[in-house]
């Protein structure tokens, strides 16, 4: 009996016939859920704000929302207001960022592994506890303004949402960063040290240049993370409104979701065009850095080794005084005046409470293994199968990072508010919504992994009869498990704490705890809201330190990878 090459290896021709249209199902499948769970949102916004009613039909298409936007100065407002914050946080955020990667990677200060730990906190907690500590801190009655230096000034407006924005965006500016000067070789400071140039000119004449691309990446991060937040602005920006306040306020307050589709278009457009600007900048920046890196650095200078050291410590102070005036404000029975112990604010006055814990913990969790299995199926397909479309399917799965939270949970109003949509009003458009929303990071991160996977093993496996899925299953998933439950954790960790995608889904019946700790300041029970910071914070400690006990030292940077 005659056989070809590779059934006489066990691979029969019914078998890969089976096996490519699986994969090209499972690819069509992984499209589709993007497409119907990301582009349709997308679509329903754009159809609402360019036409009457949202209806498609030429004789209803309209600018009448732009000019009423344009033309209502004190809506209009939130534009430049955007713009403002999210250009002076980008420019003070990288600058810091620079500097304490600089000091991490260039110089022999001691505390490093201290210094990192403390600069990547902020993402483990909701991006509203800058805002809260700050109010604490700074407000009208804060313990240092009214009470310490008896100053009549509060941090309310612009300035409060810059800084609460600064401590927010840090860890992640410094993570491109860090990554970027590690990357480069040192020797090229020390080939311009031995032709004289001073250290001053070394800096600015080599080390900044090489980290351009860097620069210009966490830049465009860190404004796309600005002018899309929502929990600092609606805590610390009183009047101040922006674009990501001002959707809010047009759809709940207002019921303007024509207006709220409006505004949302016109986020998207300074959105898309930072993600833009930061993918074609990541991908100019693989072209300096160097194979034979050095990892070696000689020892620092006193003075040099010093000011950094004092700078590290005064970043990381702030940081760790953002945490504690949380934590401790939770504790205290009246803020700044009663310094006693209690533990009343933990009895939640709000109809969530501990409810809202619950549901945030177990939706998280379906979150954490969904995001992370899908993301490891996208990074497959797209690095090892390569099917047709393939680029497609890529695109799908880096367009999320483009798209603020809150305009996609716009979208999700206006796309599955039907009765045929069975999950619209559950937990599970949640569990999708948040899934959709991180869908770029978790899918970068398998991919970067699988890389490493050394494509003879696949072959092998092949060859010896295995099908994509067999391979899947036994070869590439226990050779990523270390990259699985690194994205279980970045998705477990960003459900726990988002605001933005999941404002516009909770409802009556499915109450979240990031989305209460909003409610409870808004009705003046700051105490209980620092309470319900406190008790996420602590919940997502403690699947870091499960994971890093079931994982091992392969975890450690798992809040790196999540601040990417």
């Amino acid at each position: 009996m005659n056989t070809s090459g590779k059934e006489a290896y066990g691979v029969s021709a019914t078998s890969l016939l089976v096996d490519k249209y699986i994969l090209t199902g499972v690819t069509i499948l992984v499209a589709f859920l993007l497409v119907f769970f990301m582009l349709f949102p997308i679509y329903k916004i754009l159809v609402l704000s360019f036409f009457k009613e949202g209806v498609l039909t030429s004789e209803n298409f309209s600018l009448g929302n732009y000019i009423r936007y344009f033309g209502t100065p004190r809506i209009a407002r939130s534009l430049y207001n955007s713009f403002y914050v999210s250009v002076v946080t980008m420019a003070v955020t990288t600058i810091l960022a620079f500097f304490f990667a600089y000091a991490l990677t260039r110089t022999t200060i001691r505390g490093k592994g201290f210094f990192n730990t403390v600069a990547f906190m902020p993402l483990i907690a909701p991006s509203i506890i800058q805002a809260l500590a700050l109010i604490l801190l700074f407000g009208r009655n804060g313990l240092i303004t009214a009470h310490l230096f008896k100053v009549d000034w509060s941090i309310y407006g612009a300035w409060g949402i810059v800084i609460s924005e600064v401590l927010y965006c840090f860890p992640h500016a410094l993570v491109i960063l860090y990554t970027t000067l590690s990357a480069v070789d040192t020797r090229l400071d020390e080939a311009a040290e031995s032709l004289g140039a001073s250290a001053l000119q070394v800096f600015w004449r080599v080390t900044v240049p090489s980290a351009k691309y860097g620069l210009l990446s966490a830049g465009a991060l860190t404004f796309n993370l600005t002018i899309t937040d929502f929990g600092n602005p609606v805590v610390i920006g009183g009047d101040y409104n922006v674009l990501a306040t001002e959707i809010y306020a047009q759809v709940t307050n207002l019921y303007r979701f024509d207006l709220g589709a409006t505004v949302s278009v016109i986020l998207l457009v300074p959105s898309v065009a930072a993600f833009m600007v930061n993918y074609y900048v990541t991908r100019k920046s693989f072209a300096l850095i160097s194979g034979a890196a050095r990892p070696f650095i000689r020892p620092s200078r006193p003075f040099r080794k010093w000011g950094f050291t004092i700078y590290c410590s005064l970043v990381s102070a702030s940081i760790i005084m953002v945490f504690a005036t949380v934590v401790m404000g939770s504790f205290v029975n009246v803020w700044p005046y009663d310094w006693s112990l209690t533990l009343k604010h933990y009895r939640f006055p709000s109809l969530g409470g501990y409810s809202a814990i619950w549901t945030s913990f177990w939706i998280s969790l379906f979150v954490g293994f969904l995001g992370a299995f899908f993301t490891l199926i996208a990074g497959y397909i797209v690095e090892k199968k390569k099917p047709f479309g393939v680029q497609i399917l890529y695109l799908l799965s880096v367009m999320p990072a483009a798209i603020p939270g809150l305009v996609l949970g716009l979208g999700y109003i206006l796309a599955f508010n039907r009765p045929y949509f069975f999950f619209y009003g559950t937990p599970w458009i949640i569990v999708i919504c948040v899934v959709i929303a991180n869908f770029t990071l978790g899918t970068l991160s398998s991919i970067s992994n699988i890389k490493n996977i050394d494509p003879s093993i696949e072959e092998a496996a092949t060859s010896l009869g295995a099908t994509s899925i067999s391979t899947f299953v036994r070869l590439v998933f226990p050779l990523s498990r270390v990259a699985f439950f690194q994205n279980f954790v970045y998705f477990f960790m960003r459900c726990m704490t988002t605001i933005s995608a999941v404002i516009f889904l909770v409802s009556a019946t499915v109450h979240l705890a990031a989305i209460e700790i909003i409610w409870l300041d808004n009705d003046g029970w700051t105490a209980s809201a620092d309470a319900m910071s406190t008790c996420v914070i602590a919940i997502v400690l403690l699947m870091l330190g499960l994971l890093r006990l079931v994982m091992g030292k392969g975890s450690s940077h798992v809040m790196g990878g999540a601040g990417g």
